[in-house]
């Protein structure tokens, strides 16, 4: 593995260090490019929400700002490309692109925690007792986000837990991986979700997945610099991979908004 297209910093208010510290813990690991793709801000229609678990649109800037300043001056050493993680809310979803154009991201990546949104029903993905409409919105939502057209890859796509019926839940993750498929974009092995012994990354998902023909990448999903590229948690994910018959890419082609 020598790229990372997932990577956070402190801005988001849950993670810890340095972009600096990322870059150097990057470049010690022997990554050849490092990918920054922080949560991204939402510009809400309501003043009764606040998110304290993303970026502020006032930290753009400062974002932008010091990962240009860093790319330059380790342009020798590693390849540093700027993105957001962005969650799809079709109705700000516009507005949303039209702040982040002029900054000129390389990329933004899909990661969908919440259906429908976060500011009225707050319906988190990784919650319990999901129903099976709610299934059936997480994929026509992320499916909806990825015909788009704006999204490099997808974010562990199976962040959302159900222990429902399972033919229904093979039944829409295979119709979330065929979309994939046809658009021809990435599904990421989620480093995180592993380390951490989440639900997610899922044997019964990628299996799916694998089956589907999709095409995959690996993501550090860092939230601290010492999970870029950690040697445990690769070959966790390695082993996992290999289990699976999954090969990830080792590049990818960045998709410009």
């Amino acid at each position: 593995m020598t790229a990372n297209y997932h990577t956070h910093t402190a801005r988001c208010h849950h993670a810890t260090g340095t972009e600096r510290e990322y870059i150097e813990t990057a470049i010690m690991r022997g990554l050849k490019l490092l990918g920054f793709s922080d949560h991204c801000p939402q510009f809400f229609p309501t003043d009764d929400y606040y998110s304290h678990f993303r970026m502020r649109p006032e930290e753009t800037d400062g974002y932008i700002k010091t990962l240009t300043e860093l790319r330059h001056e380790y342009r020798d050493d590693i390849d540093i490309k700027i993105g957001f993680e962005v969650e799809y809310y079709p109705e700000i979803f516009d507005k949303l692109l039209d702040f982040l154009r002029p900054y000129n991201l390389d990329y933004i990546i899909l990661g969908q925690h919440f259906i429908n949104n976060e500011y009225d029903t707050y319906e988190h993905s990784t919650g319990k007792n999901h129903t099976a409409e709610q299934l059936k919105i997480y994929t026509s939502q992320t499916l909806e986000a990825m015909r788009a057209g704006k999204f490099t890859y997808v974010a562990h796509p199976d962040v959302f837990y159900f222990d429902g019926e399972e033919k229904l839940y093979e039944s829409e993750m295979r119709r979330l991986c065929e979309g994939a498929k046809t658009l021809g974009i990435p599904l990421e092995v989620n480093f995180l979700g592993l380390s951490e012994g989440r639900h997610y990354p899922s044997e019964r998902f990628y299996r799916i997945a694998r089956e589907v023909g999709c095409d995959f990448v690996f993501g550090c999903d860092a939230h601290s610099p010492d999970a870029v590229m950690n040697e445990d948690t690769y070959k966790k994910v390695c082993d996992f991979a290999k289990k699976l018959d999954i090969t990830p890419l080792e590049r990818i082609d960045l998709v410009k908004i």
